[in-house]
């Protein structure tokens, strides 16, 4: 992992968390440029120029003067006032993640932070350190303060960190390592915690499984429409290129157009069904904004993980400004467009799904997709197919759609009312991170009723991608003969597919732009 004056790249960042063993080379001029800012800092200390968070106290104690003596001090006493998370922890990518964005802002040279700071968070990424952070506490401004004093407090030598060996402490780690625990100098503490980088963070692992959800979806709607027997005109480019000019809406109805040929389903033009219901027909119209959306939020990422969100900063003339760059805005913006889109994504397989199930709409298939065409013909009624799943489908989708409410409207003020408008980005984050399993797990039995419809019509599969999705499904779940407990071939399967989203190149991710 290269970090240098370009921008981070989302494939190079998801290479690097989700991978294993992955150095970081920092460019020398880097190095200098941080050098540059700490010397431009000490020359601010040295003018006795007052500097928030350095010789005054924080927030709304920023009219209390710190003696430039005990600047050291109050870096330390803010990263253990800050240490007060609760809940549960976040995932541990989510964490590396942002110890890598915190390390790129940190290097753009506009902190006033040293080298050796810089230095001590890389060979915690290097070592694969994780520190365990609970995941409460954010208001998304001042930034992301008391999850990133968790890894603050980690550089100092304290609390505890994830390893390919499981839990430790850093200070047995460090122990082991014969190094001493970082000593944080002035402004360092609060360079740290004075930034958006664990929303960042949250945010990068989110939006992976987002976009791979829409995949899923897109092909989902390709198998439905060949259970069914439906009408591909309306995802021909009369409709969504020509007549329209959405880009979204033309990419999804493109792909669904490629998963149908790969099955060389034409049906003629004209016989019957003349047109299909609004789940079926109108899918590039409600995943072409999902995709937009999505690509709105990518934009909006890639610009955070490459800027940089403390306070105060340190232009190369020496000026000190203090800002807002904290505030998560984007990103709480861009999370909350993720949670609509997720709510969407599972109402239409919801929709989809009820067709396919119920007898009088899916067209000659068994009711609930019984197996009725082998065994005892007497003990046919006394099998429900995948009855259980729609109902659950139905159950998930209705928790999914209630999480879709926005956080960022919530805005609480705070601190004395200094912070009296904040972002909520890291509510936002983990709200959507909590729907995201939810929808593998609609779209997973979504899935595996679809391919319960496609061995009832004696569908085989040709297409690159949708027979090594069918394999994989049959994998986890075979073929549903009779009434049983489906609970573990679910989990099995959708932790599966979860497992997909995160390679470099998920196997049946498909590229929505050329």
């Amino acid at each position: 992992m290269r970090i240098s004056n370009d921008e981070l790249q989302l494939a190079s960042i998801r290479r690097f968390v989700f991978g294993e063993g992955e150095n970081i080379e920092l460019d020398p001029s880097l190095l200098e440029r941080v050098a540059d800012s700490r010397s431009r800092f000490n020359a601010l200390m040295e003018e006795e120029v007052a500097i928030y968070g350095v010789t005054t106290g924080f927030g709304a104690s920023v009219t209390k003067k710190i003696p430039r003596h005990q600047s050291e001090k109050l870096q330390s006493n803010l990263i253990s006032y800050l240490t007060c998370g609760t809940g549960p922890k976040l995932p541990r990518d989510s964490v590396r993640a942002t110890m890598l964005f915190r390390l790129n802002s940190l290097t753009r040279g506009y902190s006033g932070v040293s080298v050796e700071l810089v230095e001590r968070l890389r060979v915690f990424l290097e070592r694969h350190w994780i520190p365990v952070v609970p995941r409460e506490g954010s208001l998304g401004a001042s930034g992301d303060l008391i999850p990133l004093a968790y890894i603050a407090q980690a550089l100092q030598g304290h609390g505890e960190v994830e390893t390919s060996n499981g839990l430790e402490k850093v200070s047995t780690l460090l122990e082991k390592h014969k190094e001493a625990p970082y000593h944080l100098k002035a402004k360092e503490g609060l360079a740290l915690v004075n930034g958006t980088s664990s929303m960042c963070g949250l945010a990068f692992v989110n939006y992976q499984h987002c976009e791979f959800l829409l995949s899923l979806a897109t092909i989902a709607t390709a198998w439905t429409c060949l259970a069914l027997r439906g009408r591909v005109e309306a995802f021909g480019t009369l409709v969504n290129s020509e007549a329209k000019k959405f880009t979204g809406q033309a990419a999804v109805a493109e792909q669904v157009r490629n998963i149908l040929a790969g099955e060389k389903y034409a049906p003629a033009l004209g016989t019957n069904p003349i047109q299909d219901k609004y789940s079926l027909r109108c899918a590039p119209q409600v995943l072409g904004p999902v995709l937009e959306s999505l690509e709105l939020a990518q934009s909006w990422l890639q610009t955070e993980i490459n800027g940089v969100s403390d306070n105060p900063l340190i232009g190369n003339e020496g000026e000190l400004a203090m800002g807002g760059n904290f505030y998560g805005g984007y990103l709480a913006h861009g999370m909350d467009y993720m949670k609509l889109c997720l709510a969407h994504v599972a109402d239409l397989a919801d929709r989809q799904l009820i067709t396919l199930m119920d007898e009088h709409t899916n067209r000659g298939l068994p009711a609930n997709l019984a197996n009725w065409h082998d065994g005892n013909r007497d003990e046919h009624f006394l099998h429900h197919g995948l009855k259980g799943l729609h109902q659950s489908v139905s159950a998930i989708t209705s928790e999914i759609m209630a999480k879709s409410i926005p956080n960022s409207i919530f805005s609480r003020s705070s601190e004395s009312h200094n912070q009296d408008k904040v972002s909520l980005g890291m509510s936002a984050g983990v709200q959507l991170s909590e729907m995201i399993p939810q929808l593998y797990n609609v779209l997973t039995m979504h899935l595996a009723c679809l391919a319960q419809a496609l061995d009832l019509r004696e569908i085989s599969l040709a297409g690159e991608k949708s027979a090594a999705l069918y394999s994989l499904i049959r994998t986890h779940m075979p073929f549903v003969e009779y009434d049983q407990a489906l609970d573990r071939p679910i989990a099995s399967l959708s932790n599966a597919l979860q497992s997909q989203a995160l390679l470099q190149k998920g196997l049946f991710a498909y590229e929505f732009r050329a």
